[in-house]
């Protein structure tokens, strides 16, 4: 289930909304001061096609192998 990060724009409290799908009108209803309350963009999950997934490698600690700071990226820019 999708966890929402919002911020109340009076307030400036900080909660969660746990919803299947799209937020509805009730959950950006700060719980604190019942203001409308905004999401807050906090990443985003970047996919890889199957091709770079097969050059990849994953390290383990100190960054043993992979990754961007080793040209496991496929990037080109090493």
């Amino acid at each position: 289930m999708p966890t929402y990060d919002l911020r109340c724009s009076a307030c400036g409290a900080g909660f969660e909304a746990f919803r299947q799908g799209f937020l509805r009108d009730e959950d950006r209803t700060c719980p604190a001061c019942g203001e409308r309350a905004e999401q807050v963009i906090t990443g985003f999950v970047a996919g890889r096609s199957s091709t770079q997934m097969a050059g990849a490698t994953t390290g383990g600690p100190a960054g043993a192998g992979g990754g961007c700071a080793h040209g496991g990226c496929g990037c080109g820019a090493h």
